[in-house]
């Protein structure tokens, strides 16, 4: 066992049955945090993945400006 986990354990002991309640509430929240990290690590990691495979390249002829114009066009000629 830490040395960390050892005065925990000698702090918990020292606390009163009347507040254990409260030292219990506290640490489901902090065991539930920690699991939530991983879970929230996990998922971003595998987004990032999935940001990566999806990445492609462009034409080398690529006009963005054409394109955008193309779009409004496409969108946006009925107004005319």
């Amino acid at each position: 066992m830490t040395l960390i986990k050892e005065k925990a354990i000698e702090m918990i002991q020292r606390i009163p049955d009347d507040n254990m309640l409260y030292v219990i509430n506290i640490l489901k929240n902090l065991e539930a945090m920690s699991a939530n990290k991983e879970k929230d690590k996990q998922k971003a990691q595998m987004a990032l993945m999935d940001i990566l495979n999806m990445e492609k390249k462009l034409p080398e002829d690529f006009n963005p400006n054409k394109e955008l114009e193309e779009a409004r066009t496409e969108k946006y000629d009925c107004f005319n």
